[in-house]
C-alpha cells in the first residue's frame, strides 16, 4: 500500500507540526473543519501535537449539507477538541445582494448577472469559499491567534490545484502536502483507531467527498467536478471504512507516480516539454500500462496525461511555494514511510 507504516506516518506528522510551532513560538492553531476527510486527518494531527485546549476548530455553514455539519460534530467531540459552529448563510446572503446590487448600479445587467449565477454554480461556491477564509482568521484571533492549518492534499494541490486561492488555499501551512488522497485515507484509518475515534471517522472515510460548496449536498462531489472541468477521468483512492483495506487508487496519483518515476523523460509540468516529449511519455505509459495505470486504457491515459499538464498551466496562478508543508514526500519515501510503487492496488 502506498502508506509504508502509518503509525510512523503519524509520528512524522505530529512531529513536524510539534516542532514547527515550537521553532516559531507559537503554541496555538486553528483549523476549518468541514466534516470531510482532509480537515478531520488534520484535526487529529493537530490535537496530538498540540493537545485539544491550544487547538482552534471552527465549521462554518453557509447552506451546508447537516450531515457534513454531524460529521464535523462527532470528529470534534470523538477527538476531544471543542468546535465553534457558526451559521453564516443570512451573511452569505446578505454579502451576494450586495454584490448585485452594486454591480446593477455600476451599469452590469441584473439579468445577465442571475443567468451566470445560475449556470455556472461554481460563481456562488467560489464566493462560499471565499467568504469562509476571514471567518476563520476571525476564529483564530477571538481565540488567541495561532497558525492557520491547511487541509491540502498532494491530489488537490499537485497540478490540479482544485482549491480557492482565497478560500481553502488562504492558509499558513499545509502539512498533507505531499499526501496522496488515498494515504490520507490510510492516515484517517489508522488515527481513528489510536484516538479511539473510530465511529467518528468511519462515516467520513465512507463518504464521498465533496466540497460541499454549491448549497446542493453531497449531489455535488469532487470527482464528478473535476472530471466536467477537465474532461478526463481524475479519480481519487477510496478505502474500506471497516477493514482499512485500499480498495483502489487514484487516477490523480497514478499521473503523480508515472512522472516522478520517470523525469529523464522530462516533467510534465515543464513549459520546455514539447509535443515529441509528451508523445514519449505517452509511449512509456504504454509500455508501463499494466503496473501504473491498472485498468486503463491507452486512450484514458494520454487524456490523463495530457488534461494534468493543461490544468498545471491553468491553475500556475494559485501556487505559493511560500507555505511549508514541513516536509517533503522524498524524505517519506527515503525513511520508510511511504512507497511510490502501486504494484498490486
Amino acid at each position: 500500500m502506498p502508506v509504508v507504516n502509518s503509525q510512523a506516518l503519524i509520528d512524522d506528522r505530529v512531529a513536524a507540526i510539534a516542532r514547527y510551532h515550537q521553532d516559531i513560538g507559537v503554541d496555538r492553531a486553528q483549523l476549518d473543519i468541514s466534516g470531510g476527510i482532509d480537515s478531520a486527518v488534520m484535526a487529529g494531527l493537530l490535537v496530538s501535537a498540540l493537545g485539544p485546549e491550544r487547538v482552534t476548530l471552527c465549521h462554518t455553514i453557509i447552506h451546508t449539507d447537516p450531515r457534513q455539519t454531524r460529521q464535523a460534530r462527532d470528529l470534534a467531540a470523538a477527538i476531544g477538541c471543542r468546535l465553534a459552529v457558526g451559521d453564516f448563510t443570512p451573511v452569505y446572503k446578505s454579502v451576494v445582494k450586495e454584490l448585485v446590487r452594486s454591480l446593477k448600479d455600476a451599469g452590469y445587467d441584473r439579468a445577465q448577472i442571475a443567468n451566470h449565477m445560475k449556470n455556472n454554480p461554481t460563481v456562488e461556491g467560489s464566493i462560499r469559499s471565499t467568504l469562509r477564509a476571514p471567518l476563520g482568521r476571525g476564529y483564530n484571533r477571538l481565540t488567541g491567534g495561532g497558525v492557520r492549518h491547511g487541509t491540502g492534499n498532494e491530489c488537490e494541490d499537485r497540478f490540479l490545484r482544485f482549491y480557492q486561492k482565497g478560500g481553502d488555499g488562504e492558509v499558513d501551512t499545509n502539512p498533507m502536502e505531499m499526501l496522496s488522497k488515498t494515504e490520507v485515507y490510510q492516515l484517517a484509518f489508522t488515527l481513528g483507531a489510536r484516538m479511539d475515534a473510530q465511529d467518528a471517522f468511519r462515516p467520513i472515510i465512507a463518504a464521498v467527498p465533496t466540497p460541499d460548496l454549491w448549497g446542493v449536498g453531497n449531489s455535488h462531489n469532487d470527482e464528478d467536478e473535476l472530471q466536467q472541468w477537465t474532461g478526463a477521468p481524475f479519480t481519487y483512492g477510496r478505502m474500506d471504512p471497516d477493514t482499512g483495506s485500499v480498495l483502489r487508487v487514484g487516477t490523480i496519483e497514478m499521473v503523480s507516480r508515472f512522472v516522478d518515476a520517470n523525469m529523464d523523460y522530462g516533467s510534465l509540468f515543464d513549459d520546455a516539454l514539447t509535443e515529441a516529449g509528451i508523445c514519449n511519455l505517452v509511449g512509456l505509459a504504454r509500455q508501463e500500462r499494466d503496473w501504473r495505470f491498472p485498468g486503463l486504457d491507452l486512450e484514458q491515459i494520454e487524456t490523463l496525461l495530457h488534461a494534468a499538464r493543461n490544468a498545471e498551466k491553468m491553475t500556475r496562478h494559485k501556487l505559493n511555494p511560500g507555505i511549508p508543508a514541513l516536509g517533503t514526500r522524498a524524505q517519506l519515501v527515503d525513511a520508510g514511510i511511504l512507497t511510490n510503487d502501486l504494484v498490486g492496488l
